[in-house]
């Protein structure tokens, strides 16, 4: 697979964090450091992402790492016009026997509410579709409304709920999921 380490929208440029220097680390940190409750809420990484250390070793480690490995692709999403770091969302749970994947996504708090996600999975997607997958997935929570409305807009279709299939250990319950996909021949 060659992905295009640079994705452009018509709001928004998906670039790859690379080379990851220690100022880019602290400008993503900034972000969750800000939205921290927002993001906590749905995803537990954001409890135990404290430093710019620790979003430095996360970008060398994973995101560098499974591009490098051709096992997960992960994007910054950008606006355009002024260079504004937003969020990420990358390619995860990748099968090359099947040629599916999953696309994961956050944004900080203040981006939400003008269809920046919803841009940025469909210039996603065109990539992934362009590389050959044949499924993309999105996986939200069932209660996480606003990850939904972005599957929704996107185009994904509601395939089912897998119940409890996760340990939020935060609030130590169970979580069901929602699983929305969409296939290539759909677009």
């Amino acid at each position: 697979m060659d992905f295009a380490p640079l994705i452009q929208t018509p709001r928004l440029v998906l670039k790859r964090p690379y080379p990851v220097t220690f100022a880019l680390a602290e400008e993503i940190y900034e972000a969750v450091d800000a939205s921290r409750e927002h993001i906590a809420e749905w995803l537990p990484w954001a409890s135990t992402m404290n430093s710019a250390e620790d979003e430095f070793v996360y970008l060398k480690n994973y995101c560098e790492k499974k591009w490098d490995e051709q096992t997960g692709f992960a994007y910054m999403i950008r606006r355009l016009d002024n260079d504004e770091f937003l969020g990420m969302i990358d390619l995860v749970h990748i099968n090359h026997k099947f040629f599916s994947t999953e696309i994961g996504y956050w944004l900080k708090q203040s981006a939400c509410g003008f269809g920046y996600m919803t841009e940025a999975v469909l210039g996603l997607e065109k990539e992934a579709f362009r590389q050959g997958f044949h499924r993309i997935v999105i996986g939200t929570d069932v209660k996480n409304l606003k990850s939904a409305s972005v599957a929704k807009n996107a185009g994904y279709h509601l395939d089912g709920v897998l119940r409890n299939d996760r340990f939020d250990e935060s609030k130590n319950i169970f979580c069901d999921s929602n699983v929305w996909s969409k296939l290539k021949t759909e677009v």
